[in-house]
């Protein structure tokens, strides 16, 4: 909201992917899919009548939705009076685990709405990148109105971070390095207890941290994963489509927001 609080419109339950659920990593996700009043679909049972989260013979799109008083450490309310960081989600090889990012980049960002194809999109698409409009398929009305208004509200609000978390990995062949579970919750942990600070300018265009206690740092800089010359590369075409899916929306666009990966 332009007064920099926010109201939400789902607080019964939380919506969870249930592919390769397990105790061990996701342990409240795992309990809560057990509930009587857990609501499921696309997930497998057993003759037996058992949950099998990692058959994947029909569909790996399995999905539920938990209530929100069946995990143990998910607040009764959703609505807060002020947000202070707005974290992106993404994937892709040339992208940090974490990046901070400015106003404008993160405007262009949701502009962009760029994401790794899952299941749940188009299954013969699965690993590809795919750009979503303020990642919402269902954006009504003109898209620069919609852009500028949002970039409007921001510029009122700035006390707000922004960020950009890579959920997938770096690297591409045998030099890929997944981005697992606990290193995401350990970032995260990271970043909302003040713990990173020292942030320096990286050849992605963002910044990230010099450091983080619980993640090597090779998931801060894709760039090593590389020779120069081919990262170089693949930064510049990245940006390069970045910038024409961006000048879709047109004219009408914020010069703030469509400059923003101009080469």
């Amino acid at each position: 909201m332009p007064d920099g609080s926010f109201h939400g419109f789902e607080a019964g339950g939380l919506f969870v992917k249930t592919e390769s659920v397990n105790v061990g990593e996701q342990a409240e996700i795992f309990y809560g899919l057990l509930k009587r009043e857990t609501v499921w679909e696309n997930v497998h049972v057993t003759e037996e009548g058992d949950f099998d989260f990692y058959n994947f013979e029909r569909t790996s799109n399995g999905r539920a939705v938990i209530r929100r008083r069946d995990f143990m450490h998910a607040a009764p309310y959703i609505d807060v009076d002020r947000v202070d960081n707005l974290i992106l989600i993404t994937r892709g090889p040339l992208i940090p685990a974490i990046s901070r990012l400015t106003r404008e980049q993160a405007a262009a960002l949701m502009v962009l709405g760029q994401a790794m194809e899952s299941s749940a999109g188009d299954p013969t698409q699965i690993g590809r990148i795919r750009t979503e409009f303020f990642y919402d398929p269902f954006v009504a009305g003109d898209r620069a109105e919609h852009a500028n208004r949002f970039y409007e509200i921001l510029r009122g609000l700035p006390h707000i971070n922004y960020f950009l978390l890579n959920t997938g990995g770096v690297g591409e062949g045998v030099l890929y390095k997944d981005i697992r579970l606990e290193y995401t919750m350990g970032i995260l942990d990271s970043l909302l207890r003040g713990g990173l600070e020292d942030w320096v300018d990286s050849p992605t265009g963002f910044q990230v941290p010099r450091a983080i206690r619980t993640v090597d740092e090779i998931y801060l800089s894709p760039e090593k994963l590389y020779s120069r010359a081919e990262f170089e590369e693949k930064q510049k075409e990245l940006n390069r489509i970045r910038y024409e899916t961006v000048e879709k929306i047109g004219g009408a666009l914020h010069p703030n927001i469509r400059n923003v990966f101009k080469p």
